[in-house]
């Protein structure tokens, strides 16, 4: 039969989903293909109903083998982030940070979240990570790391609501990776990548093997076993960003400067007898702080602007030791990965078939850090059960740290001589068997799955703190380092688990005018656990400054599921859809769904769905037990003048930028997040070798479930003051006008921010595509495709009744002060790509954009600024509001469009076959060696890990031989 590549695509029942599949996949580098036999009927993501030629109502994407390795990545995580619908909020597994998910990668279909993408792995669920992530967005984390790239056959991506199909977590859309099966022979393969500069190294080998034919000799076996490592990278070596930029902007590996503690303790004096407050300003720390400079000379740095540091920072023109921190912050910490996976299939009789999986993945990720510091204000500590006492460094006089012979002293110091860093294991194990066959008419399908995911992680350094107190009883800092008993390793584990029996049959009846009907039916019983244990003397609050994550949890979910296609005429049909869940403590949830195609001619058709999805909160979402955790950066209104940086009187500039702890909670309470979606699509082939398509859609989530936030909760304390906890000693509360203490204005200490239902999240925009294919004779064949996703609307209602805007294109929590959700949303994601083929060469290239991101403040929920600013830069009386960011103050100057610039990269690579047996092959990503854009939202590395990445031009070199 004639290629359907190769000749006009005829938009009729039989064709039409070829051409909506193969045209709307948005990463296919694809070649022109061989003759291949009649067309079967199968199954696509997104119905269980079986098709031909993947026809179907709603857009699915697919990713091939071929597109994987055309593509230059080495894991899941990096081909997701190609992917013009795929959010910028996904996890990142680069370094550690201080969030909850180390080790972890994720992905976010529409930026929903990665609790709004449920992954599938050969069309059965995954089980979350054992996580407890009290991030808005990360209560539900499929580990993308726990996936092998190399053991894919191809990816299917759906990007409309499918609720109805597969139940919760699938408001985004789904995401179906497929493995490799019916594989006969055997294959090794292997690959290995650096950037220019000899960084982010990255080694992989991996091999398959497959022995029978299911067809021919009824049954067929096949196994694959990948291994890869990545290098660790250290940060100041990361220059494939606009590093001058950062290091003028931010002070970052400008000068020697790093930090000013170190084992020689800087001395702070108590600012009155028992206050406990030894807080400084740059005008009093003359008279309050001593450095210790019993360094060797050539450490010894006098602070100044040139560091960095803000003028207003108590070490400008202060000479003191400076350690170097910078050596323990990464760029890329240190991973290794392994997996094992098999299938086999067996025919049992003609119309019976058995098949079994299994398959386990270890990926661990190790990131350094550099050793514990002590600090001078009152840390809270936790226990299993609560809030354990908290711990101060107070020298009382005469002690042999305190040189001050008239007041009590506090010490910011660091043990040098303790490790620091933190170390996480994940683990995966998947069991499933079933049947499958054909009775009366029926296709149908069962199986039984086990999957385990085991997390481990070991922080290292930690402080003991029965040891950590004698020092404020008189043992020295230097007994103190030297006791082997002040330093720990807590160690955490997690396990999360689903057992799932599944069943589904699928037949055709009836006969309309376009054909007979297909109906499905299904049933899922599933049980999820997880548990989360905090290391022993964690739980018991024997550790300084750690906190504690505990979660026990176990439920029973019960679902049945309907799907009904109706082929009302040759050029008409439509599909239904529907899923009831029973969740315990949740009323049983019914949604539905129903998509339509409609040819109107040879050349042109149309599609549209609406589907309405939920969300069931996370187990750990309803779990007694939580997160603890610090927050960081927090405005204290009781203690902090309006404009957010001025304490009032009694209080410390601390007080204006909190660090402070704070305690989720369970909330049995909780409602499922509820969603509706559209889509309307057009696909139009006005020749044999070209296609556009083009879908508009809409999807609306309402009932999100989010953690409190720290200012919520100051916000409310008089009404809530349950939710606040503040030191009671009233030397250290706000004075009045006549310097009276005000009850109730102590040093914030803590928050609870419990779990609630909020707001609502909508976006609209346009998915596009257009392919052209062209044979060229004797010089091969050509394939080259756009495709990408405009956003035109992101809407945000944080708290039902807020005002709401547009905040698309730009930076949510600036452009409306009053959001603290949301995620940068460029407007313009796309993808050009082309793929020249010619006997035994193959070149591929790619063009990739991402869009800007606007930082100016517009407006404050219902104030709309008359002028709008820039939110980092210098203070201006034209400011319409006093809180601008000053601690960047060149940024407006260096970037008068006051926004992330938009980034393009150019891919090329080139495939050689024609050895025997033997593939090569070379990729270059970022071909012009493109740097990262700035971005003064993170500090920390100077880039958005989220949009962009830091590799620079990167090479991949790969080889495959086939035995």
């Amino acid at each position: 039969m004639e290629n359907i590549l190769f000749k006009r695509i005829v938009l009729k029942q039989s064709v039409i989903a070829v051409a909506l599949t193969l045209s709307s996949s948005q990463l296919v580098y694809a070649q022109l293909a061989p003759q291949e036999p009649a067309l079967q009927k199968i199954l696509i993501t997104g119905s269980n109903l079986k098709r031909a030629d993947k026809e179907g109502t709603s857009p699915v994407d697919v990713i091939t083998a071929k597109d994987i390795k055309d593509s230059g990545v080495s894991t899941v995580a990096e081909l997701m982030k190609l992917v013009p619908s795929m959010g910028t909020d996904t996890n990142q597994d680069q370094a550690s940070g201080s969030g909850f998910a180390k080790g972890v990668a994720t992905a976010s279909l529409r930026g929903l979240g990665s609790s709004s993408t449920l992954i599938l792995l050969n069309g059965r669920r995954m089980t979350p990570s054992a996580y407890a992530d009290p991030n808005n967005g990360n209560s539900t984390l499929y580990d993308l790391n726990s996936i092998p790239l190399s053991a894919l056959d191809r990816v299917e991506i759906l990007k409309d609501g499918a609720s109805a199909v597969y139940g919760s977590d699938a408001i985004g859309g789904v995401i179906n990776f497929i493995t490799k099966s019916n594989y006969r022979g055997a294959q090794i393969a292997g690959n290995a990548g650096a950037n220019d500069d000899g960084l982010f190294r990255r080694k992989n080998v991996n091999g398959f093997f497959g022995t029978g034919d299911l067809e021919t000799d009824g049954y067929n076996v096949f196994a694959a076993v990948d291994f890869s490592q990545r290098d660790r990278v250290a940060r100041r070596d990361v220059k494939d960003i606009a590093y001058s930029t950062y290091q003028d902007l931010n002070g970052r590996f400008r000068s020697n400067y790093s930090s000013s503690i170190s084992k020689y303790a800087a001395v702070y004096r108590e600012s009155a007898p028992g206050s406990r407050n030894f807080g400084v300003t740059q005008a009093n720390a003359p008279q309050r702080l001593t450095f210790n400079l019993g360094c060797d000379a050539s450490q010894q740095i006098t602070g100044g602007v040139k560091d960095g540091l803000l003028p207003t920072s108590v070490l400008i023109g202060r000479t003191f030791c400076n350690y170097d921190a910078d050596q323990f912050l990464e760029g890329q910490g240190d991973g290794r990965d392994a997996s094992v996976l098999s299938r086999g299939t067996l025919k049992l009789s003609n119309s019976i078939t058995g098949y079994a999986e299994a398959a386990y993945t270890r990926s661990s990720r190790s990131y350094t850090g550099a050793p514990i510091t002590l600090g001078t204000t009152s840390v809270t500590n936790y226990m299993a059960t609560g809030l354990a006492d908290p711990f101060q460094v107070i020298l009382p006089i005469g002690h042999p740290d305190n040189p001050l012979t008239n007041a009590r002293a506090s010490v910011a110091y660091r043990f040098e001589n303790l490790r620091g860093g933190s170390e996480t294991v994940n683990q995966n194990m998947r069991l499933l068997t079933g049947l499958q066959g054909d009775h009366f008419g029926w296709s149908w399908d069962t199986g039984l799955l086990w999957n385990r995911s085991e997390r481990d992680e070991t922080q290292y350094g930690r402080l003991y703190l029965p040891t950590l107190r004698k020092l404020n009883t008189g043992t020295s800092l230097a007994q103190l380092a030297a006791d082997p008993t002040i330093s720990y390793d807590p160690k955490s584990e997690g396990v999360a688990e689903i057992v799932q029996l599944d069943g589904k049959a699928s037949t055709e009846f009836g006969k309309l005018g376009g054909g007979a009907m297909g109906l499905a039916v299904g049933f899922e019983l599933r049980q999820e656990k997880i548990r989360i244990d905090p290391d022993s003397k964690v739980a018991n609050g024997e550790i300084y400054g750690q906190s504690n994550t505990i979660i026990d949890g176990q439920r029973n979910v019960k679902s049945a599921f309907v799907e009904l296609r109706t082929p009302f005429t040759k050029s008409f049909e439509m599909d239904f859809a529907g899923r009831v869940d029973k969740y315990p403590g949740i009323k049983t949830n019914f949604v539905p769904k129903v998509g339509a195609k409609w040819t109107a001619t040879d050349t042109l058709a149309f599609r549209g769905t609406y589907a309405e999805g939920f969300r069931a909160p996370a187990l750990s979402q309803v779990t007694p037990g939580g997160a603890q955790f610090f927050l960081s950066g927090v405005w204290d209104p009781k203690r902090c003048q309006e404009d957010e940086s001025t304490p009032r009187p009694g209080g410390v500039t601390a007080d204006c930028s909190k660090s402070i702890s704070g305690v989720g909670g369970a909330n049995p309470d909780l409602k499922p997040e509820t969603s509706k979606s559209y889509s309307l699509g057009l696909i139009y082939s006005p020749t044999s070798n070209i296609d556009v398509v083009v879908d508009v859609y809409r999807v609306r989530k309402e009932k999100e479930v989010a953690l409190g936030t720290a200012s919520e909760a100051l916000k409310n304390e008089d009404r809530s003051p349950e939710n606040v906890l503040r030191d009671q000693n009233p030397a250290n509360f706000i004075t009045d006008a006549n310097g009276n203490p005000i009850p109730g204005t102590g040093t914030l200490l803590s928050v609870k921010t419990p779990w609630s239902n909020q707001g609502s999240t909508e976006l609209r925009g346009v998915d596009f595509e257009g392919r052209l294919r062209n044979k060229l004779g004797e010089w091969g064949s050509l394939s080259t495709a756009l495709r990408g996703t405009y956003v035109y609307s992101y809407k945000l209602e944080q708290h039902e009744g807020d005002t709401v805007s547009n905040v698309t294109g730009t930076r949510p929590g600036l452009y409306d002060w009053q959001l603290s959700t949301g995620t940068d949303m460029p407007k313009v994601k796309a993808s050009l790509t082309t793929n020249w083929t010619l006997g035994d060469h193959s070149v591929n290239a790619s063009l990739n954009f991402v869009g800007s991101v606007s930082l100016k403040r517009n407006r404050d929920g219902a104030q709309i600024y008359d002028q709008p600013f820039c939110y980092y830069g210098t203070k201006k009386p034209t400011d319409a509001a006093p809180d601008r960011n000053t601690t960047i103050p060149g940024y407006e100057a260096a970037f008068p469009d006051c926004k992330v610039a938009s980034w393009t990269t150019v891919g090329l690579g080139y495939t050689y076959t024609g050895f025997k047996n033997l593939s090569l092959g070379i990729n270059i990503q970022n071909l012009f060696d493109r740097a990262a854009p700035y971005d003064p939202g993170y500090p920390a590395v100077g880039y958005n890990e989220g949009l962009h990445n830091a590799y620079g031009r990167y090479f991949t070199f790969n080889a495959r031989y086939t035995f």
